[in-house]
Parts: C-alpha cells; sequence; structure tokens
C-alpha cells in the first residue's frame, strides 16, 4: 500500500515530488474525488485548486463525485487507476459519503492492487484513523467530524497548512498520540508501512 498525504498536493513543490514518485504522469490514469471540496460550497473544487493543476499534467483523468453515485458501485470506477486522488475540502462530509457508496470498506483492497492514494489537506486528513483534527481545526473548524470514523489507513494524525505561529494552540488542542506538521509544499510518503517525510519533520507526541 502506497499513500502520498500532502498539506496541498496542488503545490509545485509537491506535484514536482508526486511527479518524481510516480516515474512522470503521462500515460497515467488520476481517480480525482472532489467530494470533500463540496463540504465548503456544492462545486467549489471546479473554480480552481486541484481540478485545474490535475488538468495540466498530462495524465487521463476520471473524474469520481461520490454524491452523484450513492447507489452506484463506486470502487468500480476507481478500481485499476494509478492514483485516486482525494482533494482537500472537509474531511468529514467525505467520510460521510464514502460510508454511504461503501467506498470505506473498499479502498484497502483497492490500494493493495497497486493504486496510490494521493491526499490533499482533509484528503490526507481523511486517511487518518480519527477526525478529531477536523473538528477543531483552527479557523475552519467542522464541527461533528470527529462522530465519523476515518479511513485507519495510518496510525498518526495530521495537520496540513501548518504554521510556525500556530504551534502552542496546536499543541494545546492535540489530545491524541502522534501529530505530524505539515506546510504547504511537504508531504508524507508512506510505502509498506515505511514513513518519509518530505520537508522538516515536526511531531507532537502524547503518552
Amino acid at each position: 500500500m502506497k499513500l502520498f498525504l500532502a498539506s496541498e498536493a496542488k503545490n509545485p513543490l509537491s506535484i514536482t515530488k508526486l511527479k518524481e514518485y510516480v516515474g512522470g504522469f503521462e500515460g497515467k490514469t488520476i481517480a480525482y474525488i472532489p467530494t470533500a471540496a463540496n463540504g465548503e460550497g456544492w462545486g467549489s473544487w471546479k473554480e480552481g485548486g486541484s481540478w485545474n493543476t490535475v488538468n495540466t499534467l498530462g495524465a487521463k483523468i476520471d473524474l469520481v463525485q461520490i454524491e452523484d453515485h450513492i447507489y452506484d458501485d463506486v470502487a468500480k470506477l476507481i478500481k485499476g487507476s494509478d492514483i485516486v486522488w482525494f482533494a482537500g475540502g472537509m474531511s468529514g462530509y467525505l467520510l460521510y459519503w464514502m460510508r454511504r457508496v461503501k467506498l470505506d470498506l473498499q479502498i484497502r483492497d483497492i490500494l493493495n492492487d497497486g493504486t496510490l492514494y494521493v491526499g490533499s489537506s482533509a484528503g490526507s486528513v481523511a486517511a487518518c484513523k480519527d477526525q478529531t483534527i477536523s473538528q477543531w481545526y483552527i479557523g475552519e473548524e467542522e464541527p461533528g467530524a470527529d462522530c465519523i470514523p476515518g479511513l485507519g489507513l495510518v496510525d498518526f494524525e495530521i495537520y496540513p497548512h501548518y504554521e510556525d505561529n500556530l504551534y502552542d494552540e496546536v499543541r494545546k488542542r492535540f489530545k491524541g498520540k502522534k501529530l505530524y506538521l505539515l506546510k504547504n509544499g511537504e508531504e508524507i510518503i508512506v510505502e509498506n508501512q515505511k514513513i518519509e517525510v518530505i520537508g522538516e519533520e515536526r511531531i507532537i507526541t502524547n503518552n
């Protein structure tokens, strides 16, 4: 299983690293899931962000807006893709819809078959077990997010879009075990349980 968990996947530094990691985008298929962004405003992903970026990469893009497939087998739309890209927005909203279509139960099999999970912001947070970060995220709280289990693909949590002036407040609020603080342009690559931080490693831990 391979995961590319970015603070902001569209960031030029992250795109460059992702291109290097996958050996170029030409000939690749990306299943693009913008659902998390709809939690911030329906269709807001069409106005910019990573949607514009992925369409410049030279890959084949398959748009999978989960809300349009309530009674469909969404997993079949993703299986066989080289990359499944979970865009940013609200992780609780994304996970709600993943559960509605049972994609949360199928994502591990898809990844174990060779598809790379690319998360951007909320898409990265959704890969974690708990969603407490989204619940109290500074300036963009998502009430109720922690009522929905995350995917549990990793045993740590992620705070995206981190800035140094936030440290004391994040440290005060975080009650979990292990939290990576990622600035834009940084990411965590997880490959067969091996963790590599691309950028500066900043970790908050609690006993």
